[in-house]
């Protein structure tokens, strides 16, 4: 299964790294996955897909923008537009299962990040400023009860950018933390996302025609987004299409060889189904991947050193940080364990490091709030000590099932 959203992996699957895979039908029939037959009762008639106009505003908007320094430029406008979302003169609540449309979060009061996205470039565009969404990748988070199930998150927010420089509007500013990779993602992509995040949500409420036509309207839009091919082949699983899921996750592979989702998604569909050998090939092939992913390392440092095992999590640590060295993440554990192994001086260096790749304050103060704890405890301290729980400063962002990818 899948948490937030997502992020695509950053490893290229090799073709060296596995034996051949077993045989496999040599074509994908895209075909009956795009179809909806076995859902529907009948192909998919294009024309019932859903449109919605996402950036529309309703009169009580528009009237509300007209309020907003109405003689100003449209910078300062988008900046008293903030102020004013700040002082709560309108007001939305974070509901990671939310997916609106910027009127309807609006009116609701009430959105995950893509929901107030689609709001605030909405509502900058009415108030004449340049104003785009933007992707950011999240790493993968594998979860403590299984190291095999890992979490996807993706996250968007809102740019504004003009010859003064790049705003980034984002519903939980204070969490922000610009070290992950980041794009502009075009209207045409943002939409797509909103329709499988609807379609995801409408899944896992029973609605399986209405959560098909909503996956493939996403697809309709952006037909070569392995991510929503993975979706689909997520929706035809839950309710035991297993040929569609195959070739819907097999096309998410034929796009991104490299999807992790989609390979441990396959290996588990060909494990129920009996077909051992290539469930094994798919098992291996997803090992590969997590294995040498820094933020896989990672997570194992981080149980290790929760657990006391504080060389294992050096070891692991420095695994990671020999393939990715500017997540401050990886340097504060680093820290936190050379401290609890008395190597005081190598602890030093890696706070300094942590504090010098976190740009965003919320999490340096959080981080001084962590040294402050060792601070205190250190009297008390030796290698046998408990470890203390670390603090994860967390972004606004919508968890989803692990086999599924959304916003």
């Amino acid at each position: 299964m899948m948490k937030t959203p997502i992020l695509i992996l950053l490893l290229c699957f090799l073709t060296g790294c596995a034996s051949n895979p077993p045989r496999e039908s040599s074509a994908i029939d895209i075909e009956s996955a795009l179809s909806g037959a076995v859902i529907l009762g009948q192909p998919v008639d294009m024309a019932s897909l859903p449109e919605e106009d996402l950036l529309a505003l309703t009169p009580e908007m528009r009237a509300y923008l007209a309020t907003v320094a109405p003689d100003a430029s449209p910078r300062r406008r988008l900046a008293e537009l903030i102020r004013a979302f700040e002082r709560r003169e309108f007001h939305v609540e974070y509901d990671e299962d939310s997916t609106l449309s910027a009127m309807e979060t609006y009116r609701q009061q009430r959105g995950n990040c893509l929901a107030f996205t689609l709001m605030m470039v909405a509502m900058a565009r009415e108030l004449g400023a340049e104003a785009y969404f933007n992707q950011v990748d999240v790493p993968p988070v594998w979860g403590h009860d299984e190291a095999q199930t890992f979490v996807v998150y993706r996250h968007i927010n809102m740019v504004s950018e003009n010859t003064r420089g790049r705003r980034v509007v984002d519903f939980n500013l204070a969490a922000y933390d610009p070290i992950y990779d980041q794009r502009k993602l075009s209207d045409i992509a943002a939409f797509a996302q909103y329709y499988s995040n609807r379609g995801i949500e409408l899944m896992q409420q029973g609605e399986r025609a209405t959560a098909f036509l909503h996956l493939r309207k996403a697809l309709a839009l952006r037909p070569g987004d392995s991510d929503l091919w993975s979706n689909l082949g997520a929706l035809y699983s839950r309710f035991g299409h297993q040929h569609e899921a195959q070739q819907s996750y097999r096309q998410a592979l034929a796009l991104n060889a490299s999807h992790l989702v989609a390979i441990s998604n396959l290996e588990r569909l060909y494990r129920h189904s009996g077909r051992v050998e290539l469930a094994e090939y798919y098992a291996q092939r997803a090992k590969y991947h997590r294995e040498r992913n820094p933020y896989y390392l990672f997570y194992q440092a981080r149980n290790a050193y929760e657990h006391g095992e504080y060389q294992r999590a050096k070891k692991q640590l420095r695994r990671a940080l020999w393939k990715y060295e500017d997540d401050h993440r990886f340097h504060f554990l680093m820290g936190l364990t050379s401290f609890r192994l008395g190597e005081v001086e190598d602890s030093r260096e890696s706070f300094r490091e942590a504090f010098a790749l976190a740009e965003n304050q919320g999490t340096k103060n959080a981080y001084l709030r962590k040294l402050e704890y060792l601070k205190r405890s250190q009297p008390d301290m030796n290698p046998e000590a408990p470890a203390p729980t670390i603090n994860v400063i967390r972004r606004q962002r919508r968890p989803e099932l692990s086999d599924m990818l959304g916003w």
